[in-house]
């Protein structure tokens, strides 16, 4: 593994090897090139690409935006308010501290907003939403594959929000409690790194809230209603105040 210390150089990249990339407190633009990189941007509003590779990419303190690229990348945003985005493979997005700002891109990822308020966009893929604490916005969007869906793990009614596909409001939603029967048997065994398996719904299916259109019968999003013992949400107290339309 190279292992590169950035002093000065406002534009500086990786090797086509496994590269450790430090930075310093300065902003910088950072690509990572090929192989398994970790990248440390410290201080300064960085920019972080990770490119080829299994990456792992922090931003740690400053305005960060940092890029996954190619293949299954770990990304933690660090301190303050920062843009995340995956790019293609699994991967796992953490806002960590400040009001971020997480896009999954394509395939299943992961994405914990943290702390703050954060806004979470799965995109395309089997995803599964974290918020966190803070008032997030979990972000729908229209699927491709007409059996892919969204998890969200921990809503809270009256604090978080979802927003909807483009022209869609609360009056196309249909919602009712998930039977065992309509989970899909992939969304159950996705995998995500570094966690050996990420099982959203092995247990107490009913348990869980069934996000579809109205018209189609299409699956938006499946709602944990457990995110708080003292907040249960169910079908019958969401309203059209947890949504926002687009």
């Amino acid at each position: 593994m190279a292992r590169i210390e950035i002093a000065t150089n406002p534009n500086a990249q990786g090797t086509p090897e496994d590269d450790f990339i430090l930075d310093t407190d300065a902003p910088r633009r950072t690509l990572g090139l090929a192989g398994n990189d970790q990248i440390s941007g410290r201080g300064g509003n960085d920019e972080l690409f990770g490119n080829l590779g299994r990456d792992t990419l922090s931003g740690e303190s400053g305005f960060d935006t940092i890029y996954g690229g190619q293949d299954a990348d770990t990304i933690d945003g660090g301190l303050d308010d920062d843009v995340l985005f995956g790019n293609l493979g699994i991967d796992v997005l953490t806002g960590d501290r400040g009001n971020d700002q997480l896009f999954g891109g394509r395939d299943g990822d992961l994405l914990d907003g943290g702390l703050g308020d954060d806004t979470l966009s799965g995109d395309l893929g089997f995803d599964v939403l974290f918020g966190g604490a803070g008032r997030d916005v979990f972000v729908l969007q229209e699927e491709i594959a007409t059996d892919t869906y969204d998890f969200i793990d921990d809503f809270i009614s009256g604090e978080d929000k979802i927003s909807l596909p483009a022209g869609l409001t609360f009056a196309d939603l249909q919602l009712s409690t998930l039977r065992e029967a309509q989970v899909n048997p992939r969304f159950v065994e996705r995998q995500f790194e570094p966690f050996s398996t990420f099982c959203s719904i092995c247990a107490g299916a009913d348990q869980q809230i069934l996000l579809r259109v109205r018209s189609t019968g299409r699956t938006l999003a499946v709602i944990d209603q457990r995110p708080s013992p003292l907040l249960p949400v169910t079908p019958a107290s969401l309203t059209a105040a947890d949504f926002i339309t687009r």
